[in-house]
């Protein structure tokens, strides 16, 4: 066959099938095969499932994490889905389903009482704790998956406790509809991070086809497997093992995602590596260093002294300080879009922003605001780990606040930076903030400035 000249080839994203046109016969174009029909055959079914279950233009199109975060999550899904095929079946048993004896009004009732308490606890939950979900969804996305695991563990017993079996499923109908919330609302979140290309609508939807897929094999595998264990040993030990299996799958799968946005806990990582050794951790290795479990994790007041709170309401903290005390604080911060309130008696740093903050304005602020307790607790001979003897033999930015605040007299009794002096601590704060968002963006890859919705109104 002579040889044909190949014109123009295309490919679908980085990992597509390139095909390649080229001419034949007189004054055609074709495609041209350049395998074998069996390996066209099979990369086109290759094909075929990656545009049924995969983004458009993967891998180009989601995150780096995404295909490592879809593997684990997808291992989860298949271990949930036939531990609750067992946890299914003892809740019909122990409602009375295959039992003469049983009275189907009891059991509707029960149910009818269930879902009630399940959507109560949907709208508690939502409200209790939704402003939280976005900020820590690695931690409740975790927490879900183990109380997920709880519940069905609870629903195992039923059986055993037909005279409870009400409380119980209405215990545990109250614990999934929390695992709804948060599973949802973390899920969201981290489809969000997973759009790159603004396209959280298409990647949700191929992932609720990955879980389709999964919970389709898992359900025709549990049918064999409910055959096969029934109320033995061999049942109880399988289903520990899949719950422990399902918790690791869920652990590895939250610690692959890497987000380049701070929380809380991200910033205070970042913030004690840039205090101690002056330079930014990148992305991988404070997602890496960062605690998944809820409840736990650094916080910027065990390095600083102080907690920071950001966008609460400022009323309690405003009865300590006097009307000339706090026109002079807001003189001080006249050039910033915040201002900064010291609690000394609960250890709190209040931060108030200017109606239309943008997020490097936040940053900047957190920045400021630990700048701002390191000093207070310096001033106030408050001790910190973090200007340790070891560290003051190095030139790092928690050294250059120990020499600056070296300048002024240690307050005799517990009280907070004099005006004139906080004055002098903003210009040294400016100076070190600039080196600060260098490192971010040169350093740190951190995302920490878009376009807001938001217009200033000053």
């Amino acid at each position: 066959m002579p040889e044909i000249e190949v014109l123009v080839s295309e490919q679908c994203g980085s990992s597509g099938n390139v095909i390649a046109y080229g001419r034949r016969g007189h004054n055609q174009i074709a495609p041209i095969l350049q395998t074998t029909p069996l390996w066209v055959a099979l990369r086109s079914l290759v094909g075929f499932f990656r545009e049924l279950l995969l983004p458009h233009g993967y891998p180009d199109s989601v995150s780096p994490d995404y295909l490592q975060y879809q593997v684990w999550d997808t291992a989860q899904a298949f271990c949930s889905t036939i531990t609750g095929a067992f946890t299914t079946r003892a809740v019909l048993k122990g409602v009375g389903v295959g039992d003469a004896k049983a009275n189907a009004l009891s059991a509707a009732i029960t149910w009818i009482l269930k879902d009630g308490t399940g959507m109560v606890g949907r709208i508690i939950f939502a409200w209790w704790k939704g402003n939280n979900l976005d900020s820590d969804c690695k931690k409740w996305r975790l927490f879900a998956d183990i109380l997920n695991d709880l519940a069905m563990i609870f629903e195992l017993f039923v059986p055993w406790f037909q005279g409870y079996s009400m409380q119980i499923l209405c215990t545990t109908s109250a614990m999934k509809s929390i695992v709804g919330v948060a599973g949802g609302a973390t899920r969201a979140s981290i489809t969000h991070h997973q759009a790159v290309r603004d396209n959280m609508a298409e990647i949700s939807a191929k992932d609720g086809s990955q879980e389709t897929v999964v919970n389709l094999v898992a359900s025709a595998l549990s049918i064999y497997l409910l055959q096969m264990f029934s109320g033995n040993v061999a049942e109880w030990s399988f289903i520990a093992a899949l719950i422990i299996l399902h918790l690791t799958f869920n652990y590895l799968a939250v610690k692959s995602l890497i987000f380049d946005t701070f929380n809380d806990q991200r910033m205070a990582l970042v913030l004690k590596t840039y205090f101690n050794v002056g330079t930014v951790l990148n992305p991988v290795k404070v997602n890496k260093n960062e605690t998944v479990i809820l409840g736990f994790g650094l916080k910027v007041k065990k390095f600083c002294g102080f907690k920071i709170i950001v966008g609460e309401s400022i009323r309690n903290v405003l009865k300590k300080y006097t009307w000339a005390d706090f026109t002079q604080i807001l003189s001080v911060y006249k050039d910033r879009n915040y201002f900064l309130l010291v609690d000394l008696e609960k250890r709190k740093l209040y931060v108030s922003m200017l109606r239309g903050e943008t997020v490097e304005e936040m940053v900047a602020a957190y920045f400021h605001a630990t700048c701002l307790a390191v000093a207070t607790s310096i001033y106030n001979g408050i001790g910190l780990d973090i200007y340790s003897k070891r560290q003051l033999r190095h030139p790092t930015p928690i050294t250059r606040i120990n020499t600056f605040m070296k300048s002024y007299e240690r307050a005799a009794h517990t009280s907070n930076i004099p005006f004139n002096h906080l004055m002098d601590l903003n210009d040294f704060v400016k100076q070190e903030y600039a080196m600060f968002e260098t490192a971010l963006h040169i350093n740190g890859e951190w995302r920490c400035d878009w376009e807001s919705d938001f217009k200033k109104d000053r």
